[in-house]
């Protein structure tokens, strides 16, 4: 299994309306968000992920077989203009599809995730959500979509 890049379809991705931008073998910015996911080396060569947001770093995760949540993290942003909601994780093992519900206050939305590196997953959609629920494997896990985090000024 080669962890070494994202693995990126060659069509629009399933989790929005607009194709992930690829900014090399190892970065990908979120077109919706505008979040910057980063491929990275963990500790003893392990896979790492990386996601930045406009405000900085938000989430550091480094590949494990030990309690995996297949869920790392959710937001959500983009004002009322063009609002947006995202979730990521790890994939547990023995999963390679994702399943990601967004629920909202009158609707919900279902996607397919993005798999990155065969080790992380991304899903990213346009509107504003309170939760999300992962189904990976035989795990399900669920959060509640938190604000993004303010710009830094400087």
């Amino acid at each position: 299994m080669d962890r070494a890049d994202f693995r990126m379809p060659d069509e629009p991705s399933r989790t929005s309306s607009a194709t992930l931008a690829v900014l090399g073998p190892r970065a990908l910015r979120l077109p919706l968000s505008g979040w910057l996911l980063r491929l990275a080396r963990g500790s003893e060569g392990r896979p790492a992920l990386e996601v930045h947001s406009g405000a900085g770093l938000i989430d550091v995760s480094v590949v494990s077989t030990l309690c995996v949540s297949p869920l790392r993290g959710a937001r959500r942003g983009g004002g009322t203009a063009a609002p947006w909601s995202l979730a990521w994780g790890q994939l547990p093992t023995g999963a390679d599809v994702v399943e990601v519900s967004f629920r909202g206050w009158r609707r919900s939305r279902c996607v397919q995730a993005v798999t990155l590196a065969d080790a992380y997953w991304v899903a990213e959609v346009d509107g504003h959500f309170r939760s999300v629920t992962c189904s990976a494997g035989a795990g399900r896990v669920t959060t509640r979509v938190a604000r993004e985090a303010r710009r830094r000024e400087g």
